[in-house]
């Protein structure tokens, strides 16, 4: 099991040195001053990703867009123009092909790293999902902002929110809905509106899943072991991040209908998460 970590800002980098120095100049005090600061001297850390051994941040590039399955999630998908050729999560990363103004030049991060097993970009191979991917958090604030709902049915629009695990991403327990889909049967319901943003304080280890409103209301989960119901098999997640290990990451998370639209209505939903910002 793998963890990555993005930090959260501190002290500045020339305070902690000055006070590190300070801490060792002193011999008789340089146990109780160690013990006072050690946190600050330390690195500490807003919310981590935890993962399959061997998986990691995989960089990519736009060039790499061309649906043969190398990242997984660079595959096939409809919209609701028809076009099967240019709308997968990677081309609205990089408001490129046919997501060109859904998520607009302004928001769209760009071809950023995807969680996932090795991926060799030059020869565009690899790239293959982790289906045991959730999160660790320091017990703060989060915000998730809803940036993209697609489907080629303006009524069947994805569910999205996060449930709680254990340690070892183990047990599935409840779910906390962020974002109302468009219900079962769809239209039931009125979905949340693109760019609506949400504060949410998670469990210590916690994933996220989505309800597929066209599949009778089947759920997906990040821990693919979790997607038990046969509507929703393949069903996937794609989770990339700005920032890798800094503290200043923020992750893009993507609930996908399977890679290639097998059942016709091409879901695609897109939450930014970060930390609540005062």
């Amino acid at each position: 099991m793998k963890t990555m970590n993005t930090k959260r800002p501190g002290r500045s980098a020339h305070g902690l040195k000055e006070l590190c120095q300070a801490v060792g100049s002193r011999n008789r005090l340089i146990l109780l001053i160690a013990m006072a600061v050690s946190a600050s001297c330390s690195t500490s850390f807003a919310q981590s990703i935890i993962g399959s051994a061997g998986a990691g941040f995989q960089t990519w590039k736009a060039a790499n867009l061309n649906n043969n399955g190398a990242p997984y999630w660079d595959a096939f998908t409809q919209n609701q123009l028809g076009n099967k050729t240019s709308r997968n999560i990677g081309f609205c990363l990089t408001n490129s092909g046919d997501c060109v103004g859904v998520n607009s030049a302004l928001f769209a991060p760009g071809a950023i790293p995807f969680w996932g097993m090795t991926y060799n970009s030059a020869a565009d191979t690899g790239g293959g999902q982790d289906t045991l991917v959730y999160f660790k958090s320091d017990n703060k604030h989060l915000r998730a902002t809803l940036q993209l709902q697609l489907s080629t049915v303006d009524t069947e629009i994805n569910e999205f929110g996060w449930f709680e695990t254990n340690s070892t991403g183990t047990t599935l327990g409840p779910i906390h809905r962020l974002f109302q889909g468009s219900g079962v049967p769809p239209g039931s319901l009125v979905p949340t509106p693109v760019g609506k943003e949400v504060t949410f304080r998670p469990t210590k280890y916690f994933g996220f899943y989505f309800k597929d409103v066209s599949e009778g209301g089947c759920l997906a989960y990040t821990i693919a072991s979790f997607t038990t119901d046969p509507s929703c098999s393949g069903h996937v997640f794609a989770v990339f991040a700005t920032k890798p290990g800094s503290r200043n990451n923020v992750f893009e998370i993507a609930g996908l209908d399977p890679p290639g639209c097998g059942d016709g209505d091409c879901n695609l939903t897109l939450v930014r998460i970060d930390r609540q910002r005062n």
